[in-house]
């Protein structure tokens, strides 16, 4: 049986400034999972945000994995109505 599962994904956007917006966003989350069976951190490399998993179990991973990158969808399309809208 696995005893831990890891994962990294890095996201690209088109500019610094973006990632930094959706970082700062989505950086409250990492908080709130501590108490849960999975890890996140945060961290802007230039245009891109890199997300670095870890997790007791695949299970946890994945479903980790896949509320992070929900949130970020909706992060991304806010940014990009808001950016619409000047």
């Amino acid at each position: 049986m696995i005893e831990e599962a890891s994962a990294v994904i890095r996201l690209t956007f088109p500019s610094t400034n973006e990632a930094e917006i959706i970082r700062k966003s989505i950086e409250p989350e990492t908080a709130a999972t501590l108490r849960y069976r999975s890890k996140v951190k945060v961290f802007r490399d230039r245009e891109s945000i890199l997300l670095k998993f870890k997790a007791k179990d695949t299970t946890a991973l994945r479903a980790s994995i896949n509320s992070y990158l929900s949130w970020l969808i909706s992060l991304v399309n806010i940014y990009d109505f808001l950016e619409n809208q000047k």
